[in-house]
């Protein structure tokens, strides 16, 4: 159901490796997912993101969350160290059919942005009934 590709990852870690300099650990949205009878659920974590900077959209079968994560240093304050990454990250999922992306459904608590997605009436497993032998079928 999910797919993640950096084109550029593979490059970076070739530059740095040519460079034999430490690599700054990069900011991901690492995430959970898992399906119930009638839903798939994704459970990302965002430490520290405003909830008012959080943006998913879902265009045919691609989800895309995409957030802000920003830090002003206070005025007058010498900065000591800076590790947390800051700015914009983006996530894409791609969706396989069966899905119901008109009621996808978003919550945000804790840090953890969760994103329930149904599965579509068509898709959902069902039980078929077999005749009894007064009910034969023939080809």
């Amino acid at each position: 159901m999910l797919m993640r590709f950096d084109p550029f990852a593979e490059l970076d870690r070739l530059t740095q490796s040519l460079w034999n300099m430490p690599r700054p650990r990069a900011w991901s949205m690492p995430v959970d997912a898992y399906r119930t009878e009638d839903r798939f659920w994704l459970l990302i974590d965002l430490p520290g993101v405003d909830p008012d900077t959080i943006d998913v959209q879902v265009e045919d079968s691609t989800l895309t969350v995409r957030v802000d994560r920003s830090w002003t240093l206070p005025e007058g304050a010498e900065l000591v160290i800076s590790e947390r990454p800051h700015g914009t990250f983006v996530r894409q999922f791609f969706l396989g059919e069966g899905l119901d992306t008109d009621k996808i459904e978003a919550g945000y608590e804790h840090g953890v942005l969760t994103i329930s997605i149904p599965v579509a009436e068509e898709a959902k497993p069902r039980k078929i009934t077999v005749g009894s032998s007064e009910k034969v079928l023939t080809a």
